[in-house]
């Protein structure tokens, strides 16, 4: 006799992500453009990719979990919740919500910068330093490739760089 496997939890993980695929769609096509249309240097070309990417496969996986499941694959997402320590995501979803909160009055690199030494730690880094250097390089070559390259302005926070 073959064990029984419930399929609630990756149906509602896909839909949530169809759900978010959808809603970054729609975000996308609200992004100003200096350009007219859907150019691939454009502010718009990424963000539309990554959402219609997101839709297609979370509907694939919708698809598979109910033409034909996985059993397997089933079980093995049942093993691998079992074995989460779920503060982690959480602490990792409550530092997004801080970026998120932070990131026009303190600016794109120092809330970056920030947000990438925080995430390290609850990730198990113990290398402060490292990460918090990491960060700021990584805020300030993204914030620099954004805005240059891309023509994305992202926020400046007081510093007005």
């Amino acid at each position: 006799m073959t064990e029984r496997v419930s399929w609630r939890g990756p149906r509602i993980a896909g839909l949530a992500l169809l759900a978010l695929g959808v809603a970054a769609l729609v975000a996308t096509t609200r992004i100003p453009s200096v350009r007219d249309g859907w150019a691939i240097t454009g502010p718009r070309f990424a963000p539309l990719v990554a959402s219609v990417m997101l839709i297609v496969l979370s509907l694939a996986f919708l698809v598979r979990t109910v033409v034909r499941p996985d059993v397997e694959l089933a079980q093995f997402a049942a093993a691998e919740a079992a074995k989460t320590h779920w503060p982690t995501p959480g602490l990792v979803m409550a530092g997004l919500l801080g970026y998120v909160a932070l990131l026009v009055p303190l600016g794109y690199a120092l809330a970056t910068a920030l947000f990438f030494t925080a995430t390290a730690r609850v990730l198990g880094s113990r290398r402060t330093l490292r990460d918090a250097v990491s960060g700021v390089v990584l805020g300030v070559v993204v914030g620099y490739a954004f805005t240059r390259w891309l023509g994305v302005r992202l926020p400046v926070g007081p510093w007005g760089v």
